[in-house]
């Protein structure tokens, strides 16, 4: 039954179209609680909170933004060194892990933007199709890894924390917790799994996971990530007015339920999804309704906007210093594998079977 249910979904429907219509109405969703939410606020409350925000304040949350992103270029670093490719430099791998994160967020559709991004910083090293795809799927893992952890833990020592959101689908704290403990089930079993070794694709689309001890680094690698990513978040709520002495674990488990809902929706920049959560589980703690709203528009300058700028600047200052050559690579490398994907296609289709006589 299970198998013909989903043979049915994949050949007559497609999971991409289930894919895109689940995080249309999880969007939908979002922008309908957001809407209600927002049209309440006092907007004049909300620009008071942030003109009484101090330097010391601002400049602390600015350094938490600088550590989350140098702790995101450890991605690409852990990533090429998984795959063999020793021969490409940290640095090279701060600004390919750093602009592509900083784009990939702010534009959505988070995959290819950020296999692009890094083809672009990496042609100069002769990197291949399939080496940027590892690099993605290595880096994507860290950071699965980490969100994995961080919720898995949040859920099961502070359920109640991210129990406003679940209610909202008719769950409660309980169900919250039972999640926690399947996903932190779930990690064990993955460190199990890769406990030996592991790979899977052919030919040159091989991956080789990363062993137990590398996927606890991995771990390790993602919590710090999201820990720093968190801190800009809460250092800013509470410097608001009144802001009550709420604990930084919980709020960490609403940041990150929030992002992965946000993405989640592939919306550019999370957004909807990533606001509309913060403003159903942040109040429950004490928080005023304006003091959230002032809240994350300072995390999104800090988190989004301006490393998305820096990011677009870098790119532009190294193409034009490089004579467009990485575009001209990339363009190649793309017309290479549009040309292997059709000559697979065209051998499946010489491997069918024909007609019945």
């Amino acid at each position: 039954m299970l198998n013909s249910t989903i043979s049915f979904l994949r050949d007559r429907i497609g999971f991409k179209r289930i894919v895109l219509a689940v995080s249309f109405a999880m969007l939908a969703f979002a922008v309908y609680i957001l809407y209600h939410k927002l049209k309440v606020i006092d907007w004049s409350k909300v620009w008071e909170a942030i003109g009484q925000i101090g330097p010391t304040t601002l400049i602390i949350a600015g350094l938490f933004a600088v550590a989350a992103y140098a702790t995101l270029t450890v991605y690409d670093y852990f990533a090429t060194r998984t795959i063999g490719r020793d021969d490409i430099p940290y640095p090279a791998c701060a600004v390919g892990s750093f602009t592509s994160y900083s784009i990939a967020h702010n534009l959505g559709a988070t995959v290819f933007t950020a296999a692009v991004v890094r083809y672009l910083v990496y042609s100069r090293y002769q990197i291949t199709g399939p080496q940027v795809v590892k690099i993605c799927f290595i880096a994507g893992l860290t950071f699965w890894l980490g969100n994995a952890t961080v919720l898995g833990l949040g859920f099961v020592l502070e359920p109640e924390v991210v129990a406003p959101v679940v209610r909202t689908i008719g769950l409660g704290g309980d169900a919250v917790r039972i999640a926690g403990f399947v996903v932190l089930a779930a990690l064990a079993g993955w460190l199990i799994f890769v406990s030996v070794p592991r790979q899977f694709g052919s030919g040159a689309w091989v991956i080789k996971l990363p062993s137990a001890r590398l996927t606890g680094l991995q771990m390790a690698i993602g919590v710090v990530d999201l820990a720093c990513c968190s801190a800009i978040l809460y250092v800013l709520l509470m410097a608001m007015p009144n802001a009550p002495p709420a604990p930084f674990v919980a709020v960490a488990v609403i940041f990150c339920s929030a992002m992965l809902l946000g993405f989640a929706t592939h919306a550019p920049g999370a957004a909807g999804a990533f606001e509309a959560t913060l403003l159903v589980a942040l109040p429950p703690l004490g928080f005023t309704a304006e003091a959230v709203v002032a809240a994350f528009i300072l995390f999104r300058l800090y988190y989004f906007i301006g490393p998305f700028l820096l990011a677009l600047l870098l790119i532009a200052v190294r193409e034009f210093a490089s004579g467009h050559r990485s575009l001209d690579h990339l363009k190649e490398s793309m017309a290479v594998i549009r040309q292997a994907e059709a000559s697979q296609e065209a051998a499946k289709q010489a491997t069918k079977p024909g007609p019945a006589e």
